[in-house]
């Protein structure tokens, strides 16, 4: 039996977005430039939009930037950067809560209908949000009609790396991200957002981001773009620098020995992206219609 879907219940014609972006101690880790380069790829992504979608005067847009407790030089940083650019709400933490908290509380300060999201080191390639928008506006083919069109809930596009991975590990880097995903924001309500269980603050590799691609692809329709649009960059010391002998061997090749604790941790957000999957799967159920 094919897994019900989550449809979506928004007017078809999206008209806002909204890009969110976790910053902590980048400063101190990256440098200015860093963050810097950053919002300016987001500017520019804004800027190619407004100059090459139909109808773009009547998109409203903003850029929300969620200081998480940075202890060095990085809220200023933004502060003068986001000074003159009225699309752009900054928010500042008393004290880090994690990139998880940080989305969420991105995505309730804002109106937009599509969201974006970009951590602090990453940058958007100019055609990011042009992609990504235009395509959650387009019906699903195969799946629609003239009286009831069904729209996708998200966009995935592909990334560029400058080092080179191996294609399974390229793909699945791709699958998990979120820098590279464009989706409509009763999705992200209905997953009820980032997992903020402390469990995904410790794992040396995150996993919020896996839990919620997991859940995401779970309960809507995915359109896989075959474009790149958007940069992860490595930098030493970050998670992706850690694992990049694993990201360049063949899978099956390269053991990844992890902890006793490692161990623990990872079954226990395996434990936490099942109960939420069942959570969800009820509350489809029971709550929203589902297509046959």
């Amino acid at each position: 039996m094919n897994t019900p879907r989550f449809r979506s219940t928004v007017p078809p014609s999206i008209s806002s977005f909204s890009v969110i972006v976790p910053v902590f101690n980048l400063v101190q880790d990256r440098g200015s430039q860093v963050i810097l380069q950053t919002l300016d790829s987001i500017a520019a992504s804004i800027d190619f939009f407004r100059a090459n979608y139909p109808y773009s005067q009547q998109v409203e847009f903003d850029l929300v930037i969620v200081d998480d407790g940075s202890c060095d030089t990085t809220l200023e940083t933004i502060s003068a950067w986001a000074k003159d650019r009225s699309y752009c709400q900054l928010i500042s933490y008393p004290r880090n809560l994690g990139a998880a908290a940080a989305r969420n509380t991105g995505v309730s300060l804002t109106r937009g209908q599509a969201l974006f999201f970009c951590d602090g080191d990453d940058r958007f390639l100019p055609e990011h949000i042009y992609w990504g928008f235009s395509i959650l506006n387009q019906p699903i083919p195969a799946r629609s009609n003239s009286n009831q069109p069904e729209y996708f809930g998200a966009v995935k596009t592909k990334i560029r790396t400058a080092d080179c991975l191996h294609p399974h590990w390229q793909q699945a880097i791709a699958n998990t991200l979120v820098l590279n995903l464009c989706l409509r924001r009763e999705v992200h309500d209905f997953i009820q957002g980032f997992p903020e269980d402390e469990v995904f603050r410790t794992f040396p590799s995150g996993g919020e981001d896996l839990a919620y691609n997991t859940w995401l692809r779970k309960f809507c329709h995915v359109a896989q773009v075959d474009q790149t649009t958007v940069e992860y960059i490595r930098y030493p010391g970050s998670q992706f620098d850690r694992q990049l002998t694993k990201f360049q061997t063949a899978l099956g090749e390269y053991q990844d020995l992890l902890s006793p604790s490692e161990q623990e941790q990872q079954r226990a957000i395996a434990t936490i992206i099942q109960n939420r999957l069942e959570q969800l799967q009820a509350k489809l159920t029971n709550h929203y219609s589902v297509p046959k």
